[in-house]
């Protein structure tokens, strides 16, 4: 059990500080992921980059809470375990989407796509199944 705890404890801490800094420095957000410059080419447009990305950071940071949460006993919160699982999923399925699309290259998301593939592996094998709860007890 402590091996589900550790990993929704990490992804929890990993997508808090992704959302404050979304939040708090978009325009350095651009770097991080790997991007040259932050949209300038109209006001306006760099604007709701921001806005969107202070909301995306907002969202993260109550998934991360979230997650934190729910590790505290993962046997009695499967939905949260559960919740993590599909919240990886997605993620996983956005980045590849837009990998696919050419939006990105892999060269700018792997660290990203690598993680969150990781602890969305890890979230399906330490998962609570029904026949393994009891030795989570």
């Amino acid at each position: 059990m402590w091996n589900l705890r550790l990993s929704m404890i990490l992804y929890g801490a990993i997508q808090m500080a992704e959302g404050l800094v979304m939040w708090l420095m978009p325009d350095r957000i651009y770097g991080y992921i790997g991007f040259q410059d932050f949209p300038t080419f109209m006001p306006i447009a760099t604007n709701f980059v921001a806005y969107m990305l202070a909301v995306t950071g907002a969202a993260l940071i109550a998934g991360g809470f979230f997650f934190i949460i729910g590790s505290l006993n993962p046997a009695k919160n499967v939905n949260a375990v559960r919740f993590a699982i599909l919240w990886t999923a997605l993620a996983l399925t956005g980045q590849t989407y837009s990998l696919a699309k050419h939006y990105v290259t892999f060269g700018d998301i792997w660290w990203n796509l690598v993680v969150t593939a990781i602890f969305l592996l890890g979230f399906i094998v330490f998962f609570p199944w029904p026949w393994r709860r009891e030795s989570y007890k």
